[in-house]
C-alpha cells in the first residue's frame, strides 16, 4: 500500500453501516420463564433416569425390570406385609435363574 491509500483509510470516520448485529435476538421475561421451566423438567427427568437393563445370552434376551418385578412378587407370595427395603439380584443366564436376596435376610431365586 502506499502512502495515499493509508491517509484515506486513516481519514474516514468509523460510521456505522446499518447492518444488523448477528446473534440471537433477547429473550422476552416469558420466554425466559418458559425456557427455564423446561430446563428444569429437563433436569428432574434426567436426575431421575432409570436406564432399560437387558441380559442377552445364547440368543435370548432378559429384561432386568421383568426378573426385578418377579423377584418382589415371589417374595410377597411369602412375606405379604414385609416391605422392601434391599434388593440384590443374582442371575446366573447359563441356569435360566435368578437369585435374590431381600433386606439382607430373606433369599429365593426364579427361573426365567
Amino acid at each position: 500500500m502506499n502512502d495515499k491509500t493509508m491517509e484515506s483509510y486513516a481519514s474516514q470516520p468509523n460510521e456505522p453501516t446499518g447492518k444488523k448485529k448477528r446473534g440471537r435476538k433477547p429473550m422476552t421475561a416469558e420466554k425466559k420463564a418458559a425456557m427455564a421451566k423446561v430446563r428444569a423438567a429437563e433436569k428432574e427427568r434426567a436426575n431421575n433416569l432409570m436406564p432399560e437393563l437387558f441380559i442377552q445370552f445364547q440368543g435370548d434376551q432378559i429384561d432386568l425390570d421383568e426378573l426385578v418385578t418377579l423377584a418382589k412378587a415371589d417374595f410377597h407370595a411369602v412375606k405379604k406385609r414385609t416391605l422392601i427395603t434391599d434388593l440384590k439380584l443374582y442371575i446366573k443366564p447359563e441356569e435360566r435363574t435368578a437369585y435374590y436376596v431381600i433386606n439382607e435376610q430373606h433369599k429365593g431365586q426364579i427361573s426365567f
